[in-house]
């Protein structure tokens, strides 16, 4: 089955079915579904061959999945991009793309003036909130357009730093996509009586693959957060019965640290379980966050280009682990020899969910895809059961000037077991010998007072001395990526100039 035909089956099957939630707005499958044909045969009308590229910049809300859908029925391949970034990055990645058509909103479009004009392959600008387009779309057949798609054809550019540093397409099939949410859906129990509550952009492939395909794959509920706070998340669990949270350590971590008495006051009993990714979790908080909650945390690890590697789903996981593999991994050392249990290595792994590489770029792609296998550069280490613990990225470990190598989520989680930190990031601040300098960035919770010598006294109970912090500075918050992790390129950036 391919996306397309997902949606479809589901469309059916319960049309008056609620689908999307945002607000008071709701949306139905079968209103999906129609509403994705109008997008779709206005996209043919206006001569979109298949295969032809159609750039998708978008807020977080029902009209970016009714779009996605009707490019993906008109056979054109969807480029995903963040609604986080700045002109000059859209105009290198429009380019990049080979995008001929670019859906998105006037907001963007203002910000983007000076940059469309000069993108040689872009032909048309459309604005989904302009009266003309919606016009247009009104007018268009609702009836599913006669598109032969197969489920090897290729379907997405997803654009990420990842592996390499440097912004680059990840190209996925129909087939690739559809494994990823084939696969993790049985662990998660979803059926069509979860309402999920979706904290995290549908241009992360954790917001389109487990919030979005997979709800639609099973009929679920969609309810979209575009903006979190604990406020909102409690609210929405709250007024939608709420059976599901989709985000990242950072926002579960939030969700922890509240107080007893402001739970005490809302109605939470709906919730059964929680998927977190993209970062390393804390086992402290997240034992929290089930007593507090009164669900069960399951965590997924996976990369833009390998989507689902491991999961530690309802019945089978360990917190402080991303669960066990759900498809072929084998942990390498520097040498490409396999580590023994228990040891660090990089986790690379092959399975139908892996990309077909990246968009234009043979060299890069033949630098992590080798012999089949993607080779992640991610640090892990794997236990006796087989679990997977995430380390850290290769290149964001911190190397100090006598060549120790310390993770940064180690010292990390346990800064965040003190009773006044609400956030804290490590990282390594290059030094005039070219060595790393271990800086500690702290965030102390609203109203209380902590000192650089009580934090070098509570780390001093736990880590070694070789893993101290050399710096602490406070700081009122901790830069971010859009999908929430700690941005420790930015940090390091901001520090270094």
């Amino acid at each position: 089955m391919n996306i397309k035909e997902m949606l479809e089956e589901i469309a059916s099957e319960v049309p008056q079915k609620t689908a999307i939630v945002l607000g008071t707005q709701r949306v139905g499958y079968g209103e999906l579904d129609a509403a994705s044909n109008r997008v779709a045969n206005a996209l043919i009308n206006l001569g979109l061959r298949k295969g032809e590229h159609v750039a998708i910049l978008l807020s977080y809300n029902p009209d970016w999945l009714i779009n996605y859908f009707g490019v993906v029925k008109a056979g054109g391949k969807t480029v995903i991009l963040s609604s986080m970034l700045k002109a000059p990055d859209y105009d290198s990645l429009l380019r990049d793309s080979d995008s001929k058509i670019l859906l998105t909103e006037r907001n963007f479009v203002e910000m983007l003036s000076s940059v469309l004009p000069t993108i040689p392959l872009l032909e048309r600008t459309m604005e989904v909130d302009s009266d003309s387009y919606k016009e247009m779309v009104a007018g268009s057949s609702a009836i599913s357009p006669a598109v032969d798609i197969e489920d090897d054809d290729e379907t997405a550019i997803i654009y990420t730093s990842g592996v390499l540093g440097k912004q680059k397409g990840v190209v996925h099939t129909h087939s690739s996509l559809m494994a990823a949410a084939s696969i993790v859906a049985p662990g998660l129990e979803q059926t069509g009586e979860d309402v999920c509550v979706g904290m995290i952009p549908f241009f992360y492939l954790l917001g389109l693959a487990v919030v979005g395909l997979i709800s639609v794959m099973k009929g679920s509920t969609m309810v979209l957060l575009p903006r979190f706070t604990p406020k909102n998340v409690l609210e929405a669990v709250e007024q939608e019965r709420a059976t599901m949270l989709v985000g990242v350590p950072a926002m579960f971590n939030a969700l922890a640290m509240l107080d007893e008495k402001t739970l005490k006051e809302c109605d939470l009993s709906s919730l059964r379980m929680a998927l977190t990714a993209g970062a390393k979790a804390s086992v402290h908080l997240m034992q929290d966050l089930e007593r507090k909650f009164g669900l069960t945390l399951c965590e997924i690890y996976g990369t833009t280009e390998a989507i689902a590697t491991t999961l530690g789903d309802m019945h089978n996981r360990k917190l402080g682990t991303a669960g066990k593999p759900i498809e072929e991994v084998k942990l390498i050392d520097s040498d490409g020899k396999e580590v023994p249990r228990g040891e660090t290595g990089e986790l690379v792994c092959r399975s139908p969910q892996v990309m077909k590489g990246y968009y234009r770029a043979p060299e890069l792609t033949s630098q992590v895809l080798k012999d089949g296998w993607f080779h992640t550069g991610d640090l892990v280490r794997m236990d006796e059961d087989r679990y997977i613990e995430y380390i850290e990225k290769k290149s964001f470990i911190i190397v100090t000037s006598a060549g120790i190598k310390i993770p940064p989520t180690e010292v990390e989680d346990v800064l965040l077991k003190h009773p006044s930190v609400a956030e804290a990031a490590y990282v390594g601040i290059v030094d005039e010998h070219g060595g790393q300098i271990p800086t500690l960035f702290v965030v102390p919770k609203e109203g209380q007072r902590v000192t650089k010598q009580e934090i070098r006294s509570f780390c001093g109970q736990s880590l070694a001395d070789f893993k101290m912090p050399r710096k602490i500075e406070f700081v009122d918050s901790i830069p971010k990526t859009g999908s929430g992790k700690i941005d420790r390129r930015r940090l390091k950036e901001t520090r270094t100039s």
